[in-house]
């Protein structure tokens, strides 16, 4: 009876996620092998090959600046408690959901003042950095918790904190470093919003407008193939970081000092600037009464359809999570990549998927109705809350679960050992994909019903002729619901048992 309860449960938690991730780009795999003749669009040439090589080039630079500040800003504010070391943690993590284009709302009036030559990729590349700063920052954070304070007393000893740095503390953090730089270049690969906003094209953004010309599956597919083999390659250096900080951090000692180098400082300064800026120069634009007005006579009704979108993707996620959780946590499980390879697609194809998944004559088919939104948002952030889960639950002391498997039945032992256990860990899940799925853009773009829209859509739509008074206001909006969620998720998991 145990094996069959436990065989249907896992069953409908893999149903539930293959149907949400996997079914809308599973599903263009047919349309993939079945066209080969299209297999020349994989390797692309003339102005989409520049496209491509200027978007690698863009996503590597934001990808090292991000992994450099951000990692010398945790090496500053670790164990110190100082008011930039506050600030720079604050910002990072309420920062952490602002999507690429609301920075851009502080940066326009500055950078599209400069000459030509200053515009267009090099502007994107500051503006992306600084909505990615977060991710590195918070990677290489979190790996310092889980060091163990016994290596870098010995290393003070003996050579003091310049020594300890090169010899200890830099080859234990490099696999944080290259996980930071790896999430980076994925996120902005299948970002294409900063370049649009400085006139530029990525190449994720070709694929958004080859297929609403042709609206040819193959076609997009075989377009996507250079941007999901990269984001396979990053998923590697993901991997093996989920594995060690999927572990009880070391024992912290409370008698250990900061690290006092030169320059650290500067990381930490810089790793608050660009939020700060953010957050005067949205409030400064929004401060007239008037703009307040505007922005609920225009964005209530958008407003409404991002926060029940999110709310119904935050909630239909927690059972696959809870259902699957259990198979990530073994360290080699081929279960993880099954869960996070649909990271690696770029947001325009899950969105074009979804429709032609839906876009049948079904006897009921939610294609054109708003519940494409929270199916956009768990194609692309299902995997994030399943791996939160996962990461918590191997956190967790196992006999607790083991004893639990072999005195309790198995929906006493899900209603009163595993559940109050893994609440947390589920709760952080469902929180990062709220925040996430209100900032949403790519997949929104192509699924959002006609004579509807987010208030991530509308924010964006309104920025290409200038951050007014209103837009700043509805920024505000989405701003503060998406630091909350942040600030929720990362006050739960600190409650480890």
């Amino acid at each position: 009876m145990r094996n069959t309860w436990g065989r249907v449960t896992t069953g409908l938690g893999w149903a539930l996620f293959a149907l949400w991730a996997w079914a809308p780009l599973g599903a263009w795999m047919g349309a993939w092998i079945t066209a080969p003749d299209l297999w020349r669009l994989a390797a692309p040439g003339g102005r989409r090959l520049e496209s491509l090589a200027a978007t690698l080039l863009y996503a590597l630079t934001v990808s090292l600046l991000a992994s450099a500040i951000g990692g010398v800003a945790a090496l500053y504010c670790w164990r110190r408690h100082d008011a930039l070391a506050r600030t720079a943690e604050w910002t990072a993590l309420l920062a952490l959901p602002f999507p690429p284009y609301l920075h851009a709302m502080a940066w326009l009036p500055l950078l599209t003042a400069l000459p030509e030559r200053g515009a267009g990729w090099p502007s994107a590349t500051w503006v992306q950095t600084a909505a990615m700063l977060p991710y590195a920052f918070g990677l290489t954070r979190l790996a310092l918790e889980h060091l163990d304070p016994r290596w870098l007393d010995a290393a003070r000893v003996y050579g003091g904190d310049q020594r300890m740095l090169r010899g200890v503390l830099l080859p234990a953090l490099a696999p944080a470093a290259l996980a930071g730089f790896a999430l980076v270049f994925l996120l902005t690969l299948a970002d294409p919003a900063a370049p649009s906003l400085f006139s530029r094209s990525a190449y994720s953004l070709e694929i958004f407008a080859d297929f609403s010309a042709s609206h040819d599956a193959a076609r997009a597919l075989w377009m996507s193939t250079p941007l999901i083999a990269a984001g396979l390659l990053a998923l590697e250096p993901l991997r093996r970081y989920w594995c060690a900080i999927a572990q009880r951090p070391s024992p912290d000692s409370a008698q250990q000092s900061p690290i006092e180098l030169p320059g650290l400082s500067a990381g930490a300064a810089l790793m608050a600037l660009p939020a700060l800026a953010l957050v005067a120069a949205i409030l400064k634009q929004a401060w007239p009464p008037g703009a307040w007005k505007d922005a609920l006579e225009l964005g209530w009704r958008d407003a409404a359809a991002s926060a029940g979108s999110a709310l119904v993707a935050a909630l239909a996620v927690l059972p696959a999570a809870f259902l699957i959780s259990r198979f990530l946590t073994r360290r080699h499980s081929p279960a993880w990549w099954c869960v996070s390879a649909p990271l690696a697609a770029p947001g325009a194809l899950a969105g074009a998927g979804l429709i032609w998944l839906w876009n049948r004559d079904l006897p009921w088919t939610p294609y054109g109705t708003f519940w494409m939104l929270p199916l956009a948002a768990l194609a692309r952030f299902a995997p994030l809350a399943i791996l939160a889960a996962a990461a918590w639950r191997a956190r967790l002391d196992p006999l607790l679960l083991d004893a639990a498997r072999v005195y309790a039945p198995p929906r006493r032992r899900i209603a009163g050992v595993e559940l109050p256990l893994l609440w947390p860990g589920l709760a952080v899940g469902a929180a990062a994909v709220f925040a996430l799925s209100l900032a949403e853009l790519p997949a929104t773009l192509l699924v959002v019903p006609p004579g509807s829209g987010t208030l991530a859509l509308r924010i964006y739509n309104y920025l290409h002729y200038g951050a007014s008074g209103s837009v700043a206001a509805l920024s505000v909006c989405l701003m503060g619901a998406t630091a909350a969620s942040a600030w929720c998720a990362a006050h739960l998991w600190r409650r480890l048992p």
